[in-house]
């Protein structure tokens, strides 16, 4: 075995005939490899065996771009390692092992999210229309918290909204935790502290007058199962989803009770059914004869969307052109509130799991604020 040096590596021994390389070991330090293939090109490699006993190569580099002495100092340093319990090896196949981030995202979130979250949509939604050009080529271990931030800012200055930007970085977190509990990569997860912007919520509500007028312009919608679909949010104050979704099997008419299977939470809830609910029900009743109460052009499918017949209702009751459909459900909660309602009952009727959600209309109702406020301390001067 041959001494490695600058003049062997400059002037390497042929390769043997039907050889596609010829692999030097040096007499000094052990396991130090040069190999010389048959183009000239010279490349470094270090041999050592791990904690287990298993032999493992690691290549150091190839000449030109390492010199003889850069390539012998690396491979005494990874014997060292190695001699101290280490694998170098075994280092750069977890590296290499590690996924980008697009095929993490493809390969195991979203067919993970997709038999489990009702906002699958939106999560596929965000990755391939923004963060799969933005980091798809990046391995998972290599985004870190600033890029977090810089994605935050561009999404702003992109124009949208906080509670939008907020929903990105729930996803990036979401993504992350799960590829560290799958083990997908080693590190932390770079959105764990992400700040979340402050969120305005949009309250529009309609008056009376608008309401009437919107339901007006809904007779004369040529979409009957669409115009009877946000007549029928209008008057439950559901989730647009939860509408789309229903079926006939899901009315119990004896007890005026819609019963939505899975609601948002995930958990089944019952919609009591008022006059005006019921009235449409019976107008829509003839329009659909299948399963489901508002089909599409498929009578056999849900309606997908509503939007066409939402715009062309909104313009001829001369509403404003950013409402809403989700409006209408803040439209049903502050008629209640404004009526006199407690925050618990709506809260109830709106199916929300927490207090703190339905608590954004306890302003509409300053006069029954007021009132209590009054019992609390008599008037004492």
């Amino acid at each position: 075995m041959p001494a490695i040096t600058r003049g062997l590596a400059t002037n390497p021994p042929a390769v043997p005939d039907g050889k596609a390389k010829l692999r030097l070991f040096d007499d000094k330090l052990t396991g130090f490899i040069m190999e010389v293939r048959t183009s000239g090109a010279v490349t470094f490699y270090v041999r050592y065996r791990d904690a287990r006993n298993r032999q493992r190569e690691v290549r150091l580099g190839k000449l030109g771009d390492i010199t003889v002495e850069q390539a012998r100092r690396r491979a005494q340093e990874l014997r060292a390692e190695a001699s101290l319990g280490g694998d170098p090896a075994g280092d750069r196949d977890r590296l290499r092992a590690v996924p980008t981030f697009a095929k993490f995202v493809e390969e195991r979130y979203l067919p993970f999210a997709k038999e489990r979250l009702r906002s699958y949509a939106d999560h596929e939604g965000f990755f391939r229309l923004r963060l799969k050009a933005l980091w798809g080529n990046r391995s998972l271990d290599e985004i870190r918290p600033q890029d977090v931030a810089d994605l935050q800012d561009r999404l702003r200055r992109a124009g949208l909204s906080n509670a939008t930007v907020n929903r990105y970085v729930a996803f990036v977190r979401r993504v992350f935790n799960l590829a560290l509990r799958w083990e997908a990569y080693e590190g932390r997860n770079p959105a764990q502290h992400a700040e979340m912007r402050r969120e305005h919520n949009r309250e529009r509500f309609l008056t009376e007058t608008e309401l009437r007028a919107l339901f007006m312009a809904l007779r004369d919608e040529p979409n009957k199962s669409a115009a009877h679909a946000l007549a029928f949010l209008a008057a439950t104050g559901a989730r647009r989803g939860e509408a789309l979704g229903a079926k006939w099997e899901h009315i119990d008419y004896e007890r005026r009770l819609w019963t939505v299977p899975v609601s948002k939470s995930g958990k089944r809830r019952h919609i009591p059914l008022s006059d005006a609910a019921l009235a449409i029900l019976e107008r829509q009743r003839p329009q659909a004869p299948g399963l489901f109460i508002f089909p599409g052009a498929d009578p056999d499918k849900a309606l997908g969307d509503p939007t066409k017949a939402w715009r062309r209702a909104k313009k001829l009751a001369g509403l404003d052109a950013g409402l809403r459909i989700h409006d209408l459900r803040h439209t049903f909660a502050s008629t209640l509130v404004g009526k006199g309602r407690s925050l618990h009952e709506v809260g109830t009727l709106l199916g929300h799991s927490q207090i703190s959600m339905t608590m954004r209309y306890a302003h509409l109702a300053p006069a029954r604020l007021i009132e209590a406020a009054n019992e609390a301390v008599p008037v004492l001067m």
